[in-house]
């Protein structure tokens, strides 16, 4: 199970750092910084490789941080669900639109 967890947290942290609006800025200047940089954030597969080496030392530190796999759990679930919401969502209208 802590596996699994650890899994979903890396595919939340490498989504988080190569896409989320909230870092453009700060992914802006990193990616400034050098060619090396400017290519490893626009390659989520690139990313997701430092972020797997990262929790691999989370998942060896479990005790002292498992909130924070928690948290990125949580956060990706609700992302999935919200996915999940959209989709519903179009279909239903597209049903709609049909009958009319």
């Amino acid at each position: 199970m802590k596996l699994i967890l650890c899994i979903i947290a890396a595919e939340a942290m490498t989504q988080l750092a190569c896409k989320a609006e909230i870092f453009d800025s700060l992914r802006k200047r990193i990616k400034g910084w050098s060619k090396f940089t400017n290519d490893l954030l626009s390659c989520p597969y690139c990313v997701s490789v430092w972020v797997a080496a990262l929790t691999t030392c989370f998942y060896f530190a479990w005790e002292w941080l498992y909130l924070y796999v928690v948290f990125l759990v949580i956060h990706r679930g609700s992302n999935v669900a919200h996915d999940l919401y959209r989709l519903v969502q179009n279909l239903k209208i597209d049903q709609i639109l049909r009958r009319k």
